[in-house]
């Protein structure tokens, strides 16, 4: 073994998510691109929901950064730590944009700010096959676990999180009318840092591991898609403004531009407008980016375009319908109203844009200045790599509209501070940090953020219209279970995941 230099946690920021199963968990994404369902679904043999783990690996790098091999309890003694916590209660209230100024506190009456914040502390485990459990943390006195650590056989970390268990311990009810700042009120989501003291057998010396976060999420109930704005995509235009990364001078058309494709096309599965839009009809080709047919199959190709390059007029015409990064984020942008979906700015009537780097990929393959190496849908990778592990669950999370989001919100973008591409800086950042600016309960703006005009939320995570397994009509996804928030606080459970069957994304594994 060459000599180490660093050892380093990947992924950098993981992505757990909750669930209602005591005991039943599968591991999350670890190869981009990859959303295999877990065996037996995503439900235990009880129809409870199977938390999602962020598994963690230790690799080893020499002075020039050269990856040398992953680490294991084979090559050393392992001590991983991590500090979960919930401090959502005691922050400022979600205002929108004007919660950058306004310094207006959640629980404002409560003067022992302490007893608002779900904070265990950190706890270790050492060696393969060991367990600690986060159950000491408590809101306004009330017991609220927050989920669980394990290692596996090779001594890699497993993070699972919390159960799902939103409430007030005073019995306060839910305000339908406050989708972010519910006074009385906790949830179990919850992050924090991840480290690792490596002590390596081969000669007795020890390493602190450069450290990484957990984010313990909520469910994402339609896994095959992606939001057409990743977590990824905003930490990539992050590493580019403030960490000197440089993209390359051309996109391929396989990695960049198709996938933006893709993902749009597949929301025709989970949102009726896109599937049966009542506006923009005339606007083909570039309308089929946004809005394919639910009849058709899974993988619809964009006429004009796919295969590439595609005709010159058939590209400019998808690029005139994006919205320009740099027009102010309150103003419409007319016929540009792609993607379609509310902006940080919301109620501003006004869409979310790409990200820059999005949009400079698509200027380039308007004019032609992109890799043409096309050769069909790319197929996905099995191999796991340092870079695959950082991808792999960010791309799954919501990248815009940061209102406040789902996994995390715009203070990943705007205000933390990050040590290298995609890794958080642990400085400044304590536990519960990257949630603490997100709605509370969650339940309330997952009910609140449906479908609303002509712009939609999130719907590759919450799903607004599905097709059921063997029906050929999409329905609203939470029809006869929520309409309310305090319904999704109840049933949240109980709804249906999106999963791919042949040619088709159905709804499968719905109660009731």
């Amino acid at each position: 073994m060459a000599k180490i230099a660093t050892i380093k946690i990947h992924p950098s920021i993981g992505i757990a998510r909750i669930g209602n199963s005591p005991a039943g968990f599968f591991i999350g994404p670890e190869i981009p691109g990859d959303h295999t369902p877990p065996d037996g679904g995503y439900r235990d043999a009880q129809g409870r929901i199977k938390r999602q783990a962020a598994r963690f690996r230790l690799f080893a790098y020499d002075a020039k950064g050269t990856l040398i091999q992953e680490i294991t309890s084979k090559e050393a003694d392992i001590t991983w730590t991590v500090d979960l916590a919930n401090t959502k209660a005691a922050w400022l209230k979600f205002q929108g944009r004007k919660s950058v100024t306004r310094k207006d506190l959640r629980n404002a009456s409560v003067t022992d700010r302490g007893t608002l914040m779900i904070t265990p502390g950190p706890r270790s485990v050492t060696g393969p096959n060991q367990s600690a459990i986060f159950d000491t943390g408590k809101f306004l006195g009330a017991a609220v676990p927050l989920g669980d650590i394990n290692t596996d056989r090779q001594g890699r970390l497993l993070v699972l999180g919390g159960f799902g268990r939103s409430g007030s311990p005073e019995g306060l009810e839910i305000d339908e009318n406050e989708f972010a700042n519910n006074d009385g009120w906790h949830d179990d989501v919850s992050d924090g840092p991840v480290t690792a003291t490596v002590t390596l057998k081969r000669d007795g010396s020890t390493v602190e591991a450069v450290g990484a976060w957990v984010i313990c999420a909520v469910p994402k109930y339609a896994p095959p898609m992606y939001n057409v704005i990743t977590l990824y995509d905003v930490l990539m235009q992050v590493a580019v403004d403030k960490l000197g990364l440089k993209p390359p001078a051309k996109p391929s058309f396989t990695k960049d531009i198709y996938p933006l494709f893709k993902r749009a096309m597949l929301m025709r599965w989970v949102s009726a407008m896109v599937a049966h839009p009542s506006s923009h009809a005339d606007q083909q080709p570039m309308h089929m980016a946004h809005h394919g047919s639910v009849k058709g199959p899974a993988h619809a190709t964009l006429p004009g375009v796919i295969p590439p390059p595609g005709s010159p007029s058939a590209r400019a015409a998808i690029f005139a319908k994006m919205r320009d990064p740099a027009i102010p984020r309150q103003k419409l942008s007319g016929e540009a109203d792609m993607p379609m979906i509310h902006s940080d700015y919301y109620p501003s009537e006004s869409n979310q844009p790409l990200t820059d780097l999005q949009y400079e990929n698509l200027k380039k393959w308007k004019n032609g200045n992109f890799i043409n190496d096309w050769s069909g849908p790319p197929t996905v990778s099995r191999k796991i790599t340092p870079e695959g592990l950082d991808r792999a669950g960010l791309e799954t999370c919501v990248g815009g509209a940061f209102y406040p989001g789902i996994e995390a919100s715009w203070m990943m973008r705007d205000t933390f501070t990050y040590s290298e591409p995609f890794r958080l800086s642990h400085e400044n950042l304590a536990p519960g940090d990257v949630t603490k600016q997100m709605a509370v309960p969650w339940q309330a703006d997952f009910s609140d953020c449906k479908q609303e005009g002509e712009l939609a939320w999130w719907p590759a995570q919450r799903p607004d219209d599905v097709i059921p397994d063997d029906h050929v009509k999409q329905v609203p996804w939470t029809r006869g279970l929520v309409s309310s928030m305090a319904e999704m606080v109840q049933n949240w459970h109980r709804l249906g995941f999106v999963v791919k069957k042949g040619s088709r994304y159905v709804e499968t594994e719905r109660e009731g």
